[in-house]
């Protein structure tokens, strides 16, 4: 992901709403230039925190489509309590549905939400659509989404990454049997530079907060993604293989996906074409 320094651009403070075990949780708000009934929750990808997201979300507010919220998920962020974990497998859904119940307070207008996410935030997207509060959103945005977990667009891991799969085996064994009591073990290393390192970012995920973050089964989750849903992929993505998802997403007949030239994983956030897919299918849906 690209790190956005917030000494050069004007990413928005840090807001708080508290989560039903009464945590503080932190998001983003970009307020639409023009009244608006609809709001984007904008999720991020699987090591850094909102900040990366600040080109896009602008782009909408400004553009007058929606009010744009992008949450530091919990285990991220420079806030974090604990870093690169929660508490267990599921709770992100929980922060989630706490958070719309927190916009529909505080903007008591909006009447139509989207759950959007980028990457990891794409997967964390359609974990969330496939649990009990499906029914509180509206419709969803996936940018080069992941899809879960041996999906056909996955690449092979790279150096960046590395996948404790001996003990990811072992824990989803004993997860089978109800034994919970080793997920704050790390589960996924993600390598990054000396000069990408900053405040808040994930380097390394607890077993809990990686299974939080995509479906288990794929097809089982994208099965229950019966709400309007635009997925968007850059052609050149280095990170999924982007002419895959048609052949996965054919089964779905409420995906729209669209292939966008000449762009790569982090460019679908910057791309032009990007915020007129969305404009042009967000108007299609009022």
């Amino acid at each position: 992901m690209v790190y956005v320094n917030p000494s050069q651009h004007p990413v928005p403070d840090l807001q708080s709403y508290i989560t039903r075990d009464g945590s503080k949780l932190y998001y983003r708000f970009y307020e639409n230039s023009v009244p608006t009934p609809t709001a984007i929750i904008l999720l991020h990808g699987i090591s850094e925190d909102s900040k990366y997201l600040y080109t896009f979300s602008k782009q909408v507010s400004t553009s007058g489509l929606a009010h744009v919220f992008t949450p530091d998920l919990r285990g991220y962020g420079a806030k974090a309590v604990r870093l690169g974990d929660i508490h267990y497998i599921g709770q992100l859904e929980d922060d989630l549905a706490d958070l719309v119940q927190h916009i529909k307070t505080e903007l008591p207008h909006v009447t139509r939400m989207v759950m959007a996410g980028h990457s990891a935030g794409g997967g964390t997207a359609i974990r969330f659509a496939s649990s009990r509060y499906a029914d509180s959103i509206d419709s969803y945005l996936l940018l080069a989404p992941h899809l879960g977990a041996g999906n056909p667009t996955e690449r092979p891991a790279d150096e960046h990454r590395k996948l404790h799969l001996g003990r990811v085996i072992l824990l989803s064994f004993l997860h089978a049997f109800g034994i919970k009591r080793w997920h704050g073990l790390p589960a996924l290393e993600v390598t990054k530079h000396p000069e990408e390192l900053h405040d808040g970012i994930v380097t390394s995920l607890s077993y809990r907060l990686l299974f939080s973050r995509s479906p288990l089964s794929y097809k089982r989750a994208l099965a229950k993604l019966t709400k309007p849903t635009l997925v968007l992929v850059g052609e050149e993505d280095e990170v999924f293989y982007a002419d895959r998802y048609a052949n996965v997403l054919s089964s779905y007949p409420n995906t729209q996906l669209h292939l966008v030239p000449g762009c790569n994983h982090d460019g679908i956030l910057t791309d032009p074409d990007t915020l007129l897919h969305f404009s042009n299918w967000l108007k299609t849906k009022e």
